[in-house]
Protein backbone atom coordinates (compact mmCIF):
# COMPACT_ATOMS: atom_id res chain seq x y z
CA UNK A 1 0.00 0.00 0.00
CA UNK A 2 1.42 3.36 -1.15
CA UNK A 3 0.61 6.56 -0.15
CA UNK A 4 1.14 9.90 -2.83
CA UNK A 5 -0.35 13.62 -2.57
CA UNK A 6 0.94 16.21 -4.56
CA UNK A 7 0.12 20.18 -4.53
CA UNK A 8 -1.42 22.00 -7.71
CA UNK A 9 0.47 25.07 -8.00
CA UNK A 10 -2.67 27.26 -9.52
CA UNK A 11 -4.91 26.39 -6.87
CA UNK A 12 -3.40 27.47 -3.59
CA UNK A 13 -6.00 28.69 -1.47
CA UNK A 14 -4.35 27.16 2.26
CA UNK A 15 -2.12 24.80 3.71
CA UNK A 16 -3.49 20.99 3.83
CA UNK A 17 -2.89 18.30 2.13
CA UNK A 18 -4.52 15.54 0.46
CA UNK A 19 -2.75 11.94 0.93
CA UNK A 20 -3.97 9.24 -1.68
CA UNK A 21 -3.72 5.47 -0.44
CA UNK A 22 -3.28 3.02 -2.87
CA UNK A 23 -4.69 -0.61 -2.51
CA UNK A 24 -4.77 -3.98 -5.00
CA UNK A 25 -5.92 -7.34 -5.02
CA UNK A 26 -9.06 -8.91 -5.16
CA UNK A 27 -12.07 -6.95 -3.56
CA UNK A 28 -11.79 -8.86 -0.05
CA UNK A 29 -8.28 -7.83 -0.01
CA UNK A 30 -8.57 -4.84 -1.08
CA UNK A 31 -11.32 -4.59 1.42
CA UNK A 32 -9.46 -6.09 4.02
CA UNK A 33 -6.39 -4.02 3.68
CA UNK A 34 -8.56 -0.62 4.07
CA UNK A 35 -9.91 -1.99 6.99
CA UNK A 36 -6.10 -2.16 8.87
CA UNK A 37 -5.55 1.09 7.40
CA UNK A 38 -8.60 3.22 8.65
CA UNK A 39 -8.93 0.95 11.35
CA UNK A 40 -9.30 4.33 13.60
CA UNK A 41 -10.68 6.71 10.92
CA UNK A 42 -13.56 3.75 10.46
CA UNK A 43 -14.29 3.16 14.39
CA UNK A 44 -14.29 7.67 14.75
CA UNK A 45 -16.70 7.72 11.73
CA UNK A 46 -19.30 5.08 13.19
CA UNK A 47 -19.25 6.54 16.95
CA UNK A 48 -19.57 9.86 15.36
CA UNK A 49 -22.31 8.40 13.28
CA UNK A 50 -23.93 6.71 16.12
CA UNK A 51 -23.56 9.99 18.52
CA UNK A 52 -24.93 12.54 16.02
CA UNK A 53 -28.30 14.49 16.19
CA UNK A 54 -29.39 13.33 13.35
CA UNK A 55 -28.83 9.72 14.45
CA UNK A 56 -30.62 10.82 17.94
CA UNK A 57 -33.74 12.18 16.07
CA UNK A 58 -34.66 9.23 14.75
CA UNK A 59 -34.49 7.28 17.61
CA UNK A 60 -38.20 6.51 19.67
CA UNK A 61 -38.19 8.68 22.50
CA UNK A 62 -38.70 5.38 25.04
CA UNK A 63 -35.57 3.44 22.91
CA UNK A 64 -32.93 4.06 25.35
CA UNK A 65 -29.91 4.75 22.67
CA UNK A 66 -27.07 1.94 23.28
CA UNK A 67 -30.14 -0.33 22.59
CA UNK A 68 -31.37 1.64 19.52
CA UNK A 69 -27.99 1.49 18.14
CA UNK A 70 -27.65 -2.44 18.22
CA UNK A 71 -31.54 -2.50 16.66
CA UNK A 72 -30.40 -0.02 13.82
CA UNK A 73 -26.86 -2.14 13.12
CA UNK A 74 -28.84 -5.63 13.17
CA UNK A 75 -31.44 -4.31 11.03
CA UNK A 76 -29.28 -2.60 8.29
CA UNK A 77 -27.46 -6.00 7.95
CA UNK A 78 -30.70 -8.21 7.79
CA UNK A 79 -32.11 -5.18 5.13
CA UNK A 80 -28.48 -4.49 3.21
CA UNK A 81 -26.48 -7.66 2.96
CA UNK A 82 -28.74 -9.93 0.98
CA UNK A 83 -29.79 -7.08 -1.78
CA UNK A 84 -25.90 -6.40 -2.00
CA UNK A 85 -24.78 -9.89 -2.56
CA UNK A 86 -27.36 -10.69 -4.87
CA UNK A 87 -26.98 -7.47 -7.26
CA UNK A 88 -23.18 -6.60 -6.11
CA UNK A 89 -21.13 -8.93 -4.99
CA UNK A 90 -17.80 -7.70 -5.55
CA UNK A 91 -18.75 -4.70 -2.69
CA UNK A 92 -20.41 -7.86 -0.32
CA UNK A 93 -17.06 -9.81 -0.37
CA UNK A 94 -15.00 -5.70 -0.08
CA UNK A 95 -17.35 -5.18 3.32
CA UNK A 96 -16.74 -8.47 4.34
CA UNK A 97 -12.56 -7.77 3.83
CA UNK A 98 -13.08 -4.03 5.84
CA UNK A 99 -15.12 -6.11 8.70
CA UNK A 100 -12.28 -8.05 8.99
CA UNK A 101 -8.94 -6.18 8.70
CA UNK A 102 -10.54 -3.32 11.16
CA UNK A 103 -11.59 -6.06 13.81
CA UNK A 104 -14.89 -4.19 13.59
CA UNK A 105 -18.60 -5.23 13.78
CA UNK A 106 -19.51 -6.31 10.58
CA UNK A 107 -23.14 -4.63 11.39
CA UNK A 108 -21.73 -1.08 11.82
CA UNK A 109 -20.58 -1.18 8.48
CA UNK A 110 -24.15 -1.65 7.03
CA UNK A 111 -25.70 0.89 9.50
CA UNK A 112 -23.41 3.84 8.05
CA UNK A 113 -24.12 2.60 4.64
CA UNK A 114 -27.99 2.66 5.60
CA UNK A 115 -27.33 5.98 6.67
CA UNK A 116 -28.02 6.97 2.71
CA UNK A 117 -31.41 5.51 2.59
CA UNK A 118 -34.00 7.62 4.36
CA UNK A 119 -35.24 6.02 7.22
CA UNK A 120 -38.92 4.64 7.63
CA UNK A 121 -39.11 6.97 3.97
CA UNK A 122 -39.65 10.10 6.55
CA UNK A 123 -36.69 11.83 7.93
CA UNK A 124 -35.74 13.93 5.24
CA UNK A 125 -31.99 15.31 5.20
CA UNK A 126 -32.22 16.76 1.85
CA UNK A 127 -29.86 20.00 0.76
CA UNK A 128 -26.19 18.61 0.35
CA UNK A 129 -23.89 19.47 -2.60
CA UNK A 130 -23.50 21.00 -5.29
CA UNK A 131 -21.89 19.49 -9.30
CA UNK A 132 -21.11 21.08 -12.00
CA UNK A 133 -19.83 19.32 -15.57
CA UNK A 134 -18.47 21.68 -18.49
CA UNK A 135 -18.61 20.57 -21.91
CA UNK A 136 -14.68 20.88 -23.68
CA UNK A 137 -16.03 23.91 -25.89
CA UNK A 138 -17.14 25.58 -23.21
CA UNK A 139 -13.83 24.70 -21.13
CA UNK A 140 -10.46 26.91 -21.92
CA UNK A 141 -8.87 23.64 -21.77
CA UNK A 142 -10.58 21.86 -24.29
CA UNK A 143 -11.48 19.05 -22.62
CA UNK A 144 -14.42 18.13 -20.19
CA UNK A 145 -14.15 19.12 -16.23
CA UNK A 146 -16.44 18.39 -13.15
CA UNK A 147 -16.06 20.38 -9.99
CA UNK A 148 -18.06 18.94 -6.79
CA UNK A 149 -18.60 20.47 -3.49
CA UNK A 150 -19.53 17.50 -0.80
CA UNK A 151 -21.53 19.17 2.05
CA UNK A 152 -21.80 17.19 5.27
CA UNK A 153 -21.80 17.78 8.90
CA UNK A 154 -18.48 18.93 9.87
CA UNK A 155 -17.99 15.71 12.74
CA UNK A 156 -17.49 13.55 9.45
CA UNK A 157 -14.87 15.58 7.80
CA UNK A 158 -12.05 13.86 9.71
CA UNK A 159 -13.13 10.69 8.18
CA UNK A 160 -12.13 11.13 4.39
CA UNK A 161 -10.32 9.31 2.51
CA UNK A 162 -8.56 9.57 -0.67
CA UNK A 163 -7.61 6.18 -2.24
CA UNK A 164 -6.84 4.41 -5.78
CA UNK A 165 -7.48 1.39 -6.38
CA UNK A 166 -6.85 -1.83 -8.87
CA UNK A 167 -9.43 -4.51 -7.93
CA UNK A 168 -8.36 -8.02 -9.79
CA UNK A 169 -11.69 -7.78 -11.29
CA UNK A 170 -13.10 -4.56 -12.40
CA UNK A 171 -11.48 -1.25 -14.00
CA UNK A 172 -8.93 0.64 -11.96
CA UNK A 173 -9.99 4.18 -10.10
CA UNK A 174 -9.23 6.68 -8.10
CA UNK A 175 -12.21 8.11 -5.47
CA UNK A 176 -13.09 9.85 -2.42
CA UNK A 177 -15.47 8.42 0.15
CA UNK A 178 -15.67 8.01 4.16
CA UNK A 179 -13.80 5.81 5.94
CA UNK A 180 -16.41 2.85 6.65
CA UNK A 181 -18.00 3.07 3.19
CA UNK A 182 -17.18 0.39 0.99
CA UNK A 183 -18.82 2.58 -2.16
CA UNK A 184 -17.86 6.10 -2.69
CA UNK A 185 -19.64 9.31 -3.86
CA UNK A 186 -16.83 10.75 -6.45
CA UNK A 187 -14.46 9.57 -8.43
CA UNK A 188 -12.41 8.59 -12.04
CA UNK A 189 -11.55 4.93 -13.62
CA UNK A 190 -8.49 4.54 -15.72
CA UNK A 191 -10.43 5.37 -18.35
CA UNK A 192 -11.23 8.62 -17.80
CA UNK A 193 -14.76 8.31 -16.70
CA UNK A 194 -15.64 10.28 -13.80
CA UNK A 195 -19.35 9.87 -11.75
CA UNK A 196 -20.51 12.52 -9.08
CA UNK A 197 -23.01 11.59 -6.91
CA UNK A 198 -25.57 14.35 -5.10
CA UNK A 199 -28.48 13.22 -2.68
CA UNK A 200 -31.88 13.46 -3.50
CA UNK A 201 -35.12 11.73 -2.45
CA UNK A 202 -37.94 10.17 -4.52
CA UNK A 203 -40.87 10.22 -2.77
CA UNK A 204 -41.52 5.93 -4.41
CA UNK A 205 -40.77 2.94 -1.58
CA UNK A 206 -37.50 0.86 -2.28
CA UNK A 207 -37.73 -2.29 -3.22
CA UNK A 208 -34.44 -3.24 -2.63
CA UNK A 209 -31.72 -1.62 -0.35
CA UNK A 210 -28.94 -1.05 -2.12
CA UNK A 211 -26.93 2.67 -1.27
CA UNK A 212 -25.67 4.93 -4.20
CA UNK A 213 -22.37 4.95 -3.17
CA UNK A 214 -22.56 0.75 -4.49
CA UNK A 215 -23.63 2.17 -7.48
CA UNK A 216 -20.81 4.53 -8.37
CA UNK A 217 -18.48 2.32 -7.19
CA UNK A 218 -19.83 -0.71 -9.68
CA UNK A 219 -20.10 2.14 -12.72
CA UNK A 220 -16.06 2.80 -11.65
CA UNK A 221 -15.06 -0.88 -11.95
CA UNK A 222 -17.50 -1.18 -14.72
CA UNK A 223 -18.13 1.47 -17.18
CA UNK A 224 -15.57 3.04 -19.85
CA UNK A 225 -18.10 5.57 -21.07
CA UNK A 226 -20.50 7.88 -20.28
CA UNK A 227 -23.42 5.97 -22.55
CA UNK A 228 -22.14 2.72 -20.66
CA UNK A 229 -22.28 4.56 -17.48
CA UNK A 230 -25.86 6.05 -17.79
CA UNK A 231 -27.33 2.82 -18.89
CA UNK A 232 -25.68 1.13 -15.85
CA UNK A 233 -27.23 3.16 -13.23
CA UNK A 234 -30.64 3.83 -15.04
CA UNK A 235 -30.85 -0.74 -15.06
CA UNK A 236 -29.64 -0.77 -11.46
CA UNK A 237 -31.01 -1.76 -8.20
CA UNK A 238 -30.81 0.60 -5.76
CA UNK A 239 -32.79 1.94 -2.15
CA UNK A 240 -31.93 5.71 -2.53
CA UNK A 241 -32.66 8.93 -4.91
CA UNK A 242 -29.31 10.61 -6.41
CA UNK A 243 -28.31 12.98 -9.05
CA UNK A 244 -25.19 11.37 -10.95
CA UNK A 245 -23.49 13.63 -13.06
CA UNK A 246 -21.26 11.34 -15.38
CA UNK A 247 -18.56 12.29 -17.67
CA UNK A 248 -15.99 10.63 -20.12
CA UNK A 249 -12.70 11.80 -21.20
CA UNK A 250 -14.44 11.93 -24.83
CA UNK A 251 -16.41 15.38 -23.51
CA UNK A 252 -19.73 13.55 -23.18
CA UNK A 253 -21.71 14.39 -20.24
CA UNK A 254 -25.05 13.59 -18.97
CA UNK A 255 -26.87 13.80 -15.42
CA UNK A 256 -28.42 10.56 -14.41
CA UNK A 257 -31.53 11.31 -12.00
CA UNK A 258 -32.80 8.44 -9.97
CA UNK A 259 -35.11 7.25 -7.40
CA UNK A 260 -35.53 3.64 -6.24
CA UNK A 261 -37.78 2.82 -9.33
CA UNK A 262 -37.58 5.66 -11.98
CA UNK A 263 -34.88 7.15 -13.38
CA UNK A 264 -34.62 10.56 -16.17
CA UNK A 265 -31.24 11.91 -17.85
CA UNK A 266 -30.18 15.67 -18.16
CA UNK A 267 -28.66 16.53 -21.16
CA UNK A 268 -26.06 20.26 -21.09
CA UNK A 269 -27.48 23.02 -21.61
CA UNK A 270 -25.42 25.84 -23.17
CA UNK A 271 -22.13 23.19 -22.07
CA UNK A 272 -22.96 22.71 -18.94
CA UNK A 273 -24.33 20.24 -17.01
CA UNK A 274 -25.69 22.09 -13.09
CA UNK A 275 -26.97 19.09 -10.05
CA UNK A 276 -27.85 20.03 -6.57
CA UNK A 277 -30.58 18.44 -4.83
CA UNK A 278 -33.97 18.59 -6.65
CA UNK A 279 -34.98 16.67 -9.67
CA UNK A 280 -35.01 18.62 -12.78
CA UNK A 281 -36.23 15.75 -15.90
CA UNK A 282 -39.99 15.17 -16.59
CA UNK A 283 -39.50 11.49 -15.58
CA UNK A 284 -38.50 12.14 -11.91
CA UNK A 285 -40.14 15.58 -11.33
CA UNK A 286 -43.25 13.56 -9.73
CA UNK A 287 -41.34 11.55 -7.97
CA UNK A 288 -39.51 14.46 -5.63
CA UNK A 289 -40.84 16.18 -2.54
CA UNK A 290 -43.27 18.86 -2.86
CA UNK A 291 -41.63 21.94 -3.32
CA UNK A 292 -43.94 23.44 -0.20
CA UNK A 293 -42.66 20.86 2.15
CA UNK A 294 -40.70 21.93 5.02
CA UNK A 295 -38.57 20.44 7.39
CA UNK A 296 -40.47 19.14 10.69
CA UNK A 297 -39.53 18.67 14.29
CA UNK A 298 -38.52 14.89 13.24
CA UNK A 299 -35.41 16.70 12.40
CA UNK A 300 -31.83 18.16 13.38
CA UNK A 301 -32.65 21.72 14.87
CA UNK A 302 -30.63 23.70 12.76
CA UNK A 303 -33.07 22.58 9.60
CA UNK A 304 -36.32 22.98 11.14
CA UNK A 305 -38.60 25.24 9.53
CA UNK A 306 -37.06 25.48 6.33
CA UNK A 307 -38.00 24.55 3.54
CA UNK A 308 -36.92 21.36 2.18
CA UNK A 309 -35.73 22.32 -1.58
CA UNK A 310 -34.83 26.18 -0.39
CA UNK A 311 -31.55 25.62 -0.47
CA UNK A 312 -31.00 23.34 -3.42
CA UNK A 313 -32.84 26.07 -5.93
CA UNK A 314 -31.09 28.81 -4.90
CA UNK A 315 -27.61 27.35 -5.32
CA UNK A 316 -28.57 25.75 -8.56
CA UNK A 317 -29.68 29.40 -9.49
CA UNK A 318 -27.00 30.90 -8.16
CA UNK A 319 -24.42 28.72 -10.31
CA UNK A 320 -26.73 29.36 -13.37
CA UNK A 321 -26.09 33.03 -12.42
CA UNK A 322 -22.36 32.57 -12.55
CA UNK A 323 -22.25 30.92 -16.26
CA UNK A 324 -24.07 33.52 -17.68
CA UNK A 325 -21.23 35.93 -16.99
CA UNK A 326 -18.49 33.82 -18.59
CA UNK A 327 -18.39 32.69 -22.25
CA UNK A 328 -15.65 29.95 -21.85
CA UNK A 329 -14.64 28.78 -18.22
CA UNK A 330 -11.57 28.04 -16.92
CA UNK A 331 -10.04 26.04 -13.75
CA UNK A 332 -9.88 28.99 -11.99
CA UNK A 333 -13.22 30.28 -12.69
CA UNK A 334 -14.59 26.92 -11.47
CA UNK A 335 -12.78 27.09 -8.19
CA UNK A 336 -14.57 31.14 -7.74
CA UNK A 337 -17.84 29.67 -8.44
CA UNK A 338 -17.51 26.79 -5.79
CA UNK A 339 -15.99 29.22 -3.73
CA UNK A 340 -18.52 31.55 -3.80
CA UNK A 341 -20.48 32.79 -0.78
CA UNK A 342 -23.42 34.63 -2.59
CA UNK A 343 -24.41 38.77 -3.29
CA UNK A 344 -23.79 39.45 0.47
CA UNK A 345 -20.34 37.71 0.36
CA UNK A 346 -21.44 35.59 3.59
CA UNK A 347 -21.46 31.92 3.34
CA UNK A 348 -24.57 30.57 4.62
CA UNK A 349 -27.15 27.64 4.39
CA UNK A 350 -27.78 28.42 1.08
CA UNK A 351 -24.65 29.29 -1.05
CA UNK A 352 -22.40 26.90 -3.14
CA UNK A 353 -19.67 27.23 -0.86
CA UNK A 354 -21.92 26.39 2.78
CA UNK A 355 -21.23 27.66 5.91
CA UNK A 356 -24.51 26.24 7.49
CA UNK A 357 -26.00 25.40 10.51
CA UNK A 358 -25.88 22.08 9.88
CA UNK A 359 -24.36 21.53 6.20
CA UNK A 360 -20.98 22.73 5.59
CA UNK A 361 -18.95 22.29 2.31
CA UNK A 362 -16.64 20.34 4.06
CA UNK A 363 -14.48 18.15 0.78
CA UNK A 364 -14.37 19.70 -2.50
CA UNK A 365 -13.24 17.57 -6.15
CA UNK A 366 -12.25 18.81 -9.39
CA UNK A 367 -12.12 15.72 -12.47
CA UNK A 368 -10.31 16.21 -15.79
CA UNK A 369 -11.13 13.29 -17.44
CA UNK A 370 -9.45 13.70 -20.55
CA UNK A 371 -5.86 14.37 -18.93
CA UNK A 372 -6.87 12.34 -15.58
CA UNK A 373 -6.14 14.79 -13.21
CA UNK A 374 -7.88 15.26 -9.99
CA UNK A 375 -7.82 17.84 -7.04
CA UNK A 376 -9.48 17.33 -3.89
CA UNK A 377 -9.38 19.27 -0.76
CA UNK A 378 -11.11 18.25 3.11
CA UNK A 379 -12.75 22.10 3.45
CA UNK A 380 -14.22 24.73 2.01
CA UNK A 381 -13.06 26.08 -1.75
CA UNK A 382 -12.72 29.67 -0.33
CA UNK A 383 -10.05 28.80 1.86
CA UNK A 384 -8.23 25.57 1.21
CA UNK A 385 -6.21 24.02 -0.61
CA UNK A 386 -6.51 21.69 -3.52
CA UNK A 387 -3.93 19.01 -4.13
CA UNK A 388 -3.61 17.58 -7.40
CA UNK A 389 -3.15 13.99 -8.19
CA UNK A 390 -1.93 14.30 -12.10
CA UNK A 391 -2.32 10.38 -13.60
CA UNK A 392 -2.71 9.10 -10.47
CA UNK A 393 -3.29 5.81 -12.46
CA UNK A 394 0.47 5.35 -13.01
CA UNK A 395 1.48 6.01 -9.77
CA UNK A 396 1.12 2.19 -8.15
CA UNK A 397 2.87 1.02 -11.76
CA UNK A 398 6.05 3.00 -10.82
CA UNK A 399 6.44 1.69 -7.27
CA UNK A 400 5.98 -1.49 -8.33
CA UNK A 401 9.00 -1.78 -11.00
Amino acid sequence: MEQHGQIASPFHFGTQEVILFEFAGDHYEIGFNQGMQFKEAMAGFFRAMQGSEAFAVSRPSLFPGRAYSGYRARRAISELAPDIQTHYPNQKRKIDGMAKGSGLAESLFYLAASEELSPDGMSYRLGACTALGVAPERFVMNEPAVIKNYDGPLEYQPFYVTQHSRPDEGLENASVSIAGLAGCHDGMNRHGLVLSCNFASGTDLPKVMVPTSILVQEALERCRTTEEAVGFLERSRRGSGALILVADAEGALASVELSPNFSGVRAPENGVVINTNHYRSSELKPYDIPRNAYYTNRNVRALRGLRIHESSELRYERVELLLTELEMVSARDLVGIFGDHGEGGRGSENTICRHGGYYWTTCSMMFLPASRRMLVTYGNPCNSTYTEFREPFSSMEAAEE
